[in-house]
């Protein structure tokens, strides 16, 4: 196989990653830069506290796709509720209400793949943010908040 070197990047390797905080005790990591691949898509990585989630939420302009790494979480799609493990995947096309709840009593780890990416400023601005002010951020980066957190019962 011929490869030609002037079309592959490694552009991030977990070893040199910049973890932040977002909100309190969750942590996230860009894996994948939009920069680095001319906006096609955005990874993230995030370490989940035990019972956490976002609000429920749509995307406007991109898909969110979920890869579960660690941990078992809810996930909310569309009206439909299920639970999934470590190797799933779950695709949440635009305009599709979404959220997900880690079930686990200990931290648990996903990677968040944007279609297109340039998303990636939202996540390090959360924990400088206030949380009256967190629906403001969230509808200038294309997150439309629709309903609360999913809980664990």
């Amino acid at each position: 196989m011929n490869i030609n070197q002037s079309k592959v990047a490694i552009v991030g390797q977990s070893e040199n990653l910049d973890w932040f905080d977002t909100v309190p005790g969750e942590q996230m990591a860009i894996r994948i830069h939009s920069k680095d691949v001319n906006g096609a898509f955005t990874i993230i990585e995030v370490n989940v506290p035990p019972f956490m989630g976002p609000p429920l939420h749509y995307h406007q302009e991109r898909e969110e796709i979920f890869e579960v790494l660690e941990g078992r979480f809810r996930f909310h799609v569309e009206g439909k509720e299920f639970e999934v493990g470590p190797g799933t995947s779950v695709v949440v096309p635009r305009n599709t209400v979404h959220g997900w709840v880690n079930l686990e009593p200990g931290r648990s780890r996903m990677l968040f793949t944007f279609v297109p990416g340039g998303i990636d400023e939202f996540f390090p601005l959360i924990s400088q943010t206030p949380p009256e002010r967190w629906t403001e951020l969230g509808n200038q980066n294309d997150i439309w908040i629709v309903g609360a957190p999913l809980s664990v019962q």
